[in-house]
């Protein structure tokens, strides 16, 4: 599922126990987005955290790894705990990226259940003066 606010395009995966999107991982992400745009000012571009939470919310009680900088949020739900945070990236890049990437099967023993990326939606520029419409 996709779907965008004034700021930032959202990408989620469908999980694989409920075979829905997870309301509850939407939830954090938006709540991530908004917490990180309320510390841009107090923060440097290079700002990244990095960590984990229980989605109580969520019917299966899932356990999720979060990983947040000032221009993307990706969540994973269900990710093996043994499974270190460049596997994911790596695997997320392939599920949400255009680039063509690879990953080996070996990487990942298991999945993650459902995961979700939200990233900032570059400004428009506006047209040179002479392609705009005057009145």
């Amino acid at each position: 599922m996709i779907w965008k606010t004034k700021t930032h395009r959202f990408s989620a995966t469908i999980c694989q126990h409920t075979g829905k999107t997870c309301p509850a991982l939407a939830r954090l992400a938006r709540s991530m987005v908004d917490a990180l745009d309320q510390a841009g000012p107090a923060t440097t571009s290079d700002f990244e955290i990095e960590g984990s939470s229980d989605l109580t919310h969520c019917s299966d009680g899932c356990h999720a790894r979060f990983r947040a900088s000032q221009s993307q949020v990706r969540v994973y739900c269900g990710a093996d705990p043994d499974t270190d945070s460049e596997t994911l990236d790596r695997y997320a890049d392939l599920m949400f990226g255009t680039d063509a990437s690879g990953l080996p099967s070996a990487a990942m023993t298991s999945l993650p259940c459902a995961m979700l990326e939200a990233s900032v939606i570059a400004p428009r520029k506006p047209a040179p003066a002479e392609l705009q419409l005057s009145a």
